[in-house]
C-alpha cells in the first residue's frame, strides 16, 4: 500500500521527553534522506518541523509537525511530537496515527517522565519502539549507563542495535546486524540473538543445538520480535554529527511495520474488515487567513478532492477539497491518498482531534486518547470594544485546535474563563490568538467558585416592603424560616402559607426574590447553596400588593436571615495525583501542607511516586509552576473537582472583606 510505484509505506512518531532531541533528528533524517540541503537547526530557527511563530520564539516544539517524504523505494511520514507536557495532547494524538515509534531519550538527562508517559501510550496502542539515545558525542554522557536505566525501566527487551566505540566527542557508531566476534560488542549480539530466537520455537532450538543462526534468518527474526514487541532495539545517536542516523533510518525502512501490518488492537477492531475510507484526524490548526487545515491518517480506502465523507462526530457530511502531501509548512497537492498515507485537507471548520471521517455508509468510530484535563484557568476580556464576537469565534478556533483547551464565559462577571493544562499552555493560546486575529486582550486570575451557606436555622425572619409614590404605590410583607441542607442538596422553597395571608398569585415572587439573592450572594458575592426557604406568613394589600413588591420582599427577608444563621463560605476542594521522582517526595508533600493540602495515599515504581492528595483549588490554581520548580520540571499531576468544605474562619474574614471594600475584585 501507501504511494504509488513505491514498495513500503513507514509512519513513525518522535516521542520523547523535551529537550529529548526529537526535532534535532528528524531534521538529520530529512538531510540523510536528501530532503534538505542543510540540516535545520532549532537554535537558529531553521527547521522544517518547528516552523509556527510561537515555535521559533520559544525554540520548541508546541505542536506535532507532519513530514512526508521518499526514500529510496519507501514512503515515510515522520510525526515530530511535543516533548513538554504543556502540549502533550498533540502528541497524544500522534502517535494514533503511527504505525511505530521512536523514543529519544538524552544521554546527558536519562529517561524522564514525559518519555516513561509517552513509551506507555505508544505501548497501549501496540506499537512497536525503537530508542534513540542521543547526545552520545557529549563528553559527560555514557550511552551504556543510559541502556541500563532504559533496562531498568522497560525491561530486558531493550537491547542496542547501534552502539558508539572510542572516545565521546567523536564516536564512531558500530551496528549489531550480524555476528561480532570482537569484544566489547560480541556479548551485545549474543544477547539480541538470544532475544530474537525466542519468536520462534524452530529457531530457538536450532540456536540452542548449533550456537549460531545465519544473517537472513537472523534479520527475519529481529524483524519479527520488533513488530511483537519482544525486542526494543536501541540506537546510538550523534546527532549533530548524523552519527547513527543513516541506520536508525535504514533500520526503520527494512524492518518498520507497513499498513498491512497495522498493530493498534482498539484500532483494528473498530476497523473490522471494512474496505471502505476510513480516516483519522490527528491535527487540525486555524491559519491567519481563516482557513483550516487538518491532518488525516488514511486506514482504509482512499481520500481523494471532491469525495464526500461523514464526520461521525458531528453528523456532517462534508466534501473534500484539495488533498495534500505534508512537508513542515509545504504543502503539495495530490490526487488521492490511499490506506496508510498521512495527508492534509483543508477548509472544513467542524473537524477536531479524534475525530473519525468515513464513507458515508461506514459506521467505524475509532478511539480517542485519553487526554490531559484543563487544570489551569485565566479569565480574559478583549480591550476593545466591538471584539468581542470576534474573540468568540477565536476562542471556538482554539478549542477545535487543542481538545485540551476550553473556555466558558462567566455568568457572574461576563468575562471568558479559558482552561488549559499549564500557565504555559494557555500564554501560547494567547500569543497564537493575538496573531491570529489581532485581538488584544486582558487577563485576570480566575475567580475561584465560592459559595455560601448557612449553619444553623433561623424562625420567624420577617421583611416589610413599603413605597409609596404618589400614585400606585409597593407593598409586600413576608416572613420566611431558613435552615441548613446537607451538602450538596441545593435549594429548597416550601410554601406553609395557610389560609390567604399571601395571595397564592405571589408566593412565587417571594421565591423569585430569594433565588435572585441567592445567585448574588449575601457575605461575599458567591452564590447560596445548600438551604431550605419556608415562607411561614406574611400579608398582601388590596391595592398596592404586585409582584416585585414581593420579589423585593423575598430577597430582602433572605438576605437578613441569611446573616443570622452563622453563614459560612465554602471552597471547592480538588483531587490530585502527582507524579514526581521518588527524590522529590518529601519537598512536594511538605509543599502540600503549605497549601492546606491532605495526603491520602502515596505508592512508588521505577524511581516515580504517585502522591494522591486533596487541595482547596485556591491553593493550587497554578500549581504546575511550582511542582515544575519543585521537581526540576520532571513532576506532572492531573486534578478534579472532589466536594466542597468551609473555608478557615481567618481566611473567610479576609474574602469577606475584600468583597465590601471592592466589590468588583472578587469578580477577578
Amino acid at each position: 500500500m501507501g504511494r504509488k510505484g513505491l514498495q513500503v509505506t513507514r509512519n513513525i512518531a518522535l516521542i520523547g521527553h523535551e529537550g529529548s532531541g526529537e526535532t534535532t533528528l528528524t531534521e538529520a533524517i530529512l538531510y540523510t534522506a536528501g530532503v534538505t540541503a542543510r540540516v535545520g537547526r532549532v537554535s537558529e530557527k531553521t527547521t522544517l518541523s518547528d516552523f509556527e511563530p510561537e515555535e521559533k520564539e520559544s525554540g520548541k516544539s508546541l505542536r506535532a509537525s507532519v513530514l512526508s517524504f521518499e526514500y529510496e523505494k519507501m514512503a515515510m511520514t515522520l510525526l515530530d511530537t511535543p516533548g513538554s507536557q504543556d502540549f502533550l495532547t498533540d502528541a497524544l494524538f500522534a502517535v494514533r496515527g503511527a504505525d511505530a515509534a521512536v523514543l529519544c531519550v538524552d544521554a546527558r538527562g536519562g529517561i524522564k517522565v514525559n518519555a516513561r508517559r509517552m513509551w506507555a501510550e505508544a505501548s497501549k496502542l501496540g506499537l512497536p519502539i525503537a530508542v534513540a539515545v542521543t547526545h552520545v558525542d557529549e563528553l559527560d554522557t555514557d550511552f551504556f549507563r543510559t541502556l541500563k536505566d532504559l533496562q531498568n525501566a522497560f525491561g530486558p527487551g531493550v537491547l542496542p542495535l547501534a552502539v558508539p566505540l572510542g572516545d565521546n566527542g567523536r564516536p564512531e557508531i558500530a551496528t549489531l546486524f550480524e555476528p561480532k566476534g570482537e569484544e566489547p560488542l560480541a556479548p551485545y549480539f549474543e544477547a539480541i540473538t538470544e532475544r530474537v530466537v525466542e519468536v520462534d520455537d524452530e529457531a530457538l532450538e536450532a540456536y540452542l543445538e548449533s550456537g549460531k543462526l545465519e544473517p537472513e534468518r537472523f534479520k527475519a527474526l529481529l524483524r519479527e520480535a520488533f513488530l511483537k514487541r519482544h525486542i526494543f532495539p536501541v540506537f546510538a545517536l550523534a546527532t549533530p554529527k548524523r552519527a547513527g542516523v543513516k541506520e536508525l533510518l535504514e533500520f526503520l525502512r527494512d524492518f518498520g511495520p507497513s499498513q498491512e501490518e497495522m498493530i493498534r488492537r482498539e484500532f483494528l477492531q473498530a476497523l473490522g474488515d471494512t474496505q471502505a475510507f476510513v480516516g483519522y484526524v490527528i491535527k487540525s490548526v486555524a491559519d491567519e487567513f481563516l482557513a483550516r487545515i487538518s491532518y488525516v491518517r488514511v486506514f482504509s480506502g482512499a481520500l481523494s478532492q471532491g469525495m464526500q465523507m461523514i464526520n461521525q462526530r458531528s453528523g456532517k457530511v462534508e466534501k473534500v477539497g484539495a488533498v495534500y502531501r505534508v512537508l513542515g509548512p509545504d504543502l503539495k497537492p495530490v490526487e488521492e491518498a490511499e490506506a496508510g498515507d498521512i495527508v492534509a485537507v483543508t477548509k472544513i471548520e467542524d473537524i477536531r482531534p479524534g475525530d473519525t471521517l468515513t464513507d458515508p455508509k461506514a459506521e467505524v468510530v475509532l478511539p480517542e486518547p485519553e487526554f490531559p484535563k484543563p487544570m489551569v484557568s485565566i479569565a480574559v476580556r478583549a480591550r476593545t470594544h466591538g471584539d468581542e464576537q470576534k474573540l468568540v469565534a477565536a476562542m471556538r478556533e482554539l478549542e477545535h485546535d487543542d481538545r485540551a483547551f476550553s473556555f466558558r464565559m462567566d455568568a457572574q462577571t461576563g468575562d471568558f474563563v479559558i482552561q488549559g493544562v499549564t500557565d504555559l499552555h494557555l500564554q501560547h493560546a494567547l500569543q497564537v490568538l493575538k496573531r491570529r486575529r489581532k485581538i488584544e486582550l486582558e487577563t485576570f486570575p480566575p475567580k475561584i467558585p465560592y459559595k455560601e451557606t448557612v449553619t444553623k436555622p433561623v424562625i420567624g425572619v420577617e421583611y416589610t416592603h413599603k413605597k409609596q409614590t404618589g400614585g400606585a404605590g409597593q407593598y409586600g410583607k413576608v416572613v420566611i424560616n431558613l435552615e441548613p441542607l446537607e451538602r450538596g442538596k441545593g435549594y429548597e422553597f416550601v410554601d406553609k402559607i395557610v389560609g390567604g395571608a399571601i395571595d397564592q398569585s405571589f408566593r412565587p415572587s417571594v421565591d423569585k426574590g430569594v433565588q435572585a439573592k441567592m445567585q448574588e450572594g449575601v457575605i461575599a458575592g458567591y452564590p447560596v447553596v445548600d438551604v431550605r426557604v419556608t415562607l411561614v406568613d406574611g400579608k398582601t394589600h388590596p391595592v398596592d400588593s404586585k409582584d416585585v413588591a414581593f420579589q423585593i420582599a423575598g430577597r430582602e427577608a433572605f438576605k437578613r436571615a441569611f446573616l443570622m444563621a452563622d453563614p459560612v463560605l465554602l471552597e471547592p476542594i480538588a483531587k490530585l495525583d502527582i507524579v514526581v521522582p521518588e527524590t522529590a517526595i518529601g519537598a512536594v508533600i511538605g509543599d502540600l501542607n503549605t497549601r492546606r493540602g491532605r495526603v491520602i495515599s502515596s505508592e512508588s515504581a521505577d524511581g516515580m511516586a504517585v502522591v494522591h492528595a486533596l487541595a482547596p483549588l485556591a491553593e493550587i490554581s497554578r500549581y504546575q509552576a511550582e511542582l515544575t520548580a519543585l521537581t526540576g520540571g520532571e513532576g506532572s499531576f492531573t486534578m478534579g473537582f472532589d466536594h466542597y468544605e468551609v473555608v478557615p474562619a481567618s481566611l473567610q474574614k479576609a474574602i469577606a472583606s475584600e468583597h465590601a471594600n471592592h466589590p468588583q475584585a472578587a469578580a477577578h
